[in-house]
């Protein structure tokens, strides 16, 4: 007997529907394709596991205690629902009414095979699961392969042509954003978002003694921007520079709640560049964020390299065979100090774009308590800010590049100096002479320097122990003086006599 749309359900009234196999059991819409016409299990909604196990066998005339069952029951599956297999690592995915997850997949296959086959065996699972994976291989290659194309809750968008899309499982994604995307009122940017706790922060952020750094804030925005983008904006990755207090990891934290969490990894720089297994977590990733960078020397670049120039990066899960990896995914820091690099290339710091994040918002009467919950919880905020940042995402897509780009070595001299303050201030603020200068001079010398680049100057006996690396030292007339050393003198707005010695 077949599954019927009964007249009187098909007439609107459902409570004089008597028919035992109208479609009504499994909540499909009437006078629309049915199942029996080749429509799928919506994933997303509830489905009696009875009223599919009916539709499994009557309509397909399908048989779960034979020999055939493994296949039956797989093939029952596949055309209900929407599975898919990646080639590469073997994982499974369903479409769960908007993308492809793997959360679900296999726990689905799992309760349906329970439920059809007579006394079921774990093995019996086991193959049912390895069946469908070998009927829907598909490359990874072909999941968000359109960098334009960004799947929201009420819909895909195309951030090229911002034309907002309903979902379909033809669009092979494992991403989705927990925003909504709605056209916003205008085209300028701060005037959707000038009343929003988020673009009050931001700006707060880089107000800095009165003065507004409108270049830090404006590269802060095209960041946050480029994220939604699946691919790399000119092959960058990004530092944000400071201590604490200044509101870097908030707005890393922001970050995260546009995207999503799941969408979302943790890894370490030094990690990324040396651990094959963490970086295979970036499969389907949209960034990965990591606050507090270690001091620990990077002495391997080639895999961050690889990653935000788009190139292929060969990695590994555990137990599993090497696959190649194009991640989109943003890499996304924050320190105060950054970790000294081997690589002192070119091809090493162009890649980087550095903001520094100057303001501290401790006993600061413009501290906002509880930001970070604030911002995380307003939702409709969140669809606004999304709403008119994918603006700055289109700019980005067009131009190819972010507005505000330094020089690598600029980027270097940065690096450099922050990473190893003593080496920076032994090659650029002494030279080497004929003269001697007394160890209290150079020490003066020292702490001026520290002053100028805002660090904290070590003391004087561990600088003597760590300058003997650069100078000799020795002894004139009861004086200890560092041989061979001349001073280079600093700009002239220093206050040395902040800095005497008691």
């Amino acid at each position: 007997m077949s599954l019927v749309n009964c007249s009187e359900c098909m007439a609107d009234r459902h409570d004089s529907c008597l028919n035992e196999k109208c479609l009504c059991a499994v909540e499909a819409k009437h006078n629309e394709p049915t199942l029996k016409d080749g429509v799928r299990v919506d994933d997303s909604k509830p489905v009696h596991i009875e009223s599919l196990i009916e539709i499994f066998s009557v309509d397909n005339n399908l048989k779960f205690d034979g020999h055939d069952k493994i296949d039956n029951v797989a093939k029952g599956l596949i055309k209900f629902h929407n599975f898919v297999t990646l080639r590469n690592t073997d994982k499974i995915l369903l479409y769960n009414g908007k993308i492809y997850d793997s959360r679900n997949a296999e726990s689905k296959i799992k309760e349906i095979t329970e439920k059809l086959i007579p006394n079921c065996t774990k093995h019996d699972v086991l193959e049912v699961i390895d069946k469908i994976k070998r009927l829907t291989y598909v490359d990874l290659e072909e999941f968000d392969k359109d960098p334009h194309l960004i799947t929201v809750q009420n819909g895909i968008l195309d951030i090229e042509t911002m034309e907002l899309t309903p979902h379909t499982s033809k669009h092979l994604s494992q991403v989705l954003l927990p925003v909504e995307y709605t056209n916003p009122t205008t085209d300028n940017i701060e005037d959707n978002l000038k009343d929003t706790l988020f673009w009050k922060f931001l700006k707060s952020s880089f107000t800095v003694d009165n003065v507004f750094k409108k270049e830090n804030f404006e590269t802060v925005l095209e960041i946050i921007a480029s994220v939604f983008i699946k691919r790399h904006v000119d092959e960058k990755a990004f530092m944000f520079l400071g201590g604490g207090e200044n509101g870097k990891s908030v707005c890393l934290g922001y970050i995260e709640s546009l995207l999503g969490k799941i969408n979302v990894t943790h890894i370490p720089l030094q990690k990324i560049s040396s651990d094959k297994h963490m970086s295979a977590d970036l499969d389907g990733i949209s960034a990965n964020i990591f606050s507090d960078l270690e001091k620990n020397e990077l002495r391997h670049t080639g895999e961050i390299k690889s990653i935000v120039s788009g190139e292929g990066l060969m990695v590994q899960k555990k137990y599993a065979h090497p696959f190649t990896l194009y991640p989109f995914c943003k890499l996304m820091f924050s320190c105060n100090r950054f970790p000294k690099s081997f690589d002192q290339t070119q091809g090493f710091f162009r890649r980087w774009i550095i903001v520094k994040w100057e303001r501290n918002f401790e006993n600061d009467p413009e501290r906002i308590e509880y930001l970070r919950e604030q911002l995380d919880e307003n939702q409709l905020e969140k669809n606004l800010v999304f709403s008119s940042l994918v603006m700055i995402a289109n700019g980005l897509i067009k131009k190819g590049k972010f507005t505000h780009s330094k020089n690598w070595r600029e980027i270097q001299t940065e690096w450099n100096a922050n990473a190893d303050p003593l080496d920076d201030f032994a090659t650029r603020w002494v030279k080497d002479s004929s003269h001697h200068r007394s160890k209290r001079d150079v020490y003066l010398h020292y702490k001026e320097y520290c002053f100028e680049k805002g660090e904290v100057p070590l003391g004087m006996g561990q600088f003597g122990k760590l300058f003997a690396e650069y100078f000799e030292e020795s002894k004139n007339d009861n004086t200890r003086i560092w041989c061979n050393i001349e001073l280079i003198e600093p700009p002239k707005n220093t206050k040395l006599e902040k800095y005497a010695l008691t």
